[in-house]
């Protein structure tokens, strides 16, 4: 009981530092990346996605893109909401004279920057996301080959007498874990990600998956 209630203290603490991390990244991404820099990032993830899937490919992935953004975040209103909230309402400084110095204040350009590349890595996440599902054959089959392999091979093992090896366990477990991670910080990392990350995530995942079922101990 003492070992399972550890355990779960363990992935609660884990998934609290996974999501501290993924917000200092978002606070760093909105804070100090130059809006020029955000361009020459969104340009070369293109290029890279026309060129490593195809045009055809690449157009169906941005028109998804741009749908899901925009059912989401601008029909809904919580861009709008957003640039409402946080910067000075021209129609109310006009309507009163003393805001007109507040609205002057050079701090609103630069709030106005960082919003839009707050919703610029919003957009280019879920273009991420796309991408990554665009290759749901591909993930599915090295997937299904994996749980195969690790429950043939399991079997073997167990044919034969052999005991698993915890170690292998918690580093296969570990592996799958920091992919996980991995994807989730990747969704926003402010750097070009190409295409073909993801069919070689999967390969790592697939082989990471093998063993943990391969290693697994007779009784789960």
């Amino acid at each position: 009981m003492a070992t399972e209630s550890q355990t779960k203290v363990s992935w609660l603490w884990a998934t609290i530092v996974a999501v501290i991390l993924l917000l200092m990244e978002f606070v760093l991404l909105s804070a100090l990346i130059p809006a020029d820099w955000s361009t020459r990032m969104r340009d070369q993830e293109v290029r890279w996605v026309s060129r490593q899937l195809g045009e055809e490919s690449a157009t169906a992935i941005f028109a998804t893109a741009q749908h899901g953004y925009g059912t989401v975040f601008l029909r809904s209103g919580l861009v709008d909401a957003s640039y409402d909230l946080l910067l000075p309402d021209a129609a109310a400084v006009e309507k009163t004279p003393e805001l007109d110095k507040l609205a002057s204040v050079p701090l609103w350009p630069w709030v106005k920057t960082r919003l839009d590349l707050i919703w610029f890595a919003v957009y280019l996440a879920i273009q991420r996301l796309v991408v990554l599902f665009a290759w749901w054959p591909f993930i599915g089959f090295v997937l299904i080959g994996a749980v195969g392999d690790g429950l043939i091979r399991r079997r073997i093992r167990l044919a034969g007498f052999d005991y698993p090896s915890p170690l292998a366990h918690r580093l296969a477990v570990r592996v799958l874990l920091g992919l996980g991670f991995l994807i989730g910080f990747g969704l926003l990392l402010p750097l070009p990600v190409p295409p073909l990350a993801v069919p070689v995530l999967a390969l790592i995942a697939a082989a990471a998956l093998a063993v943990l079922l391969t290693q697994t101990q007779k009784r789960v």
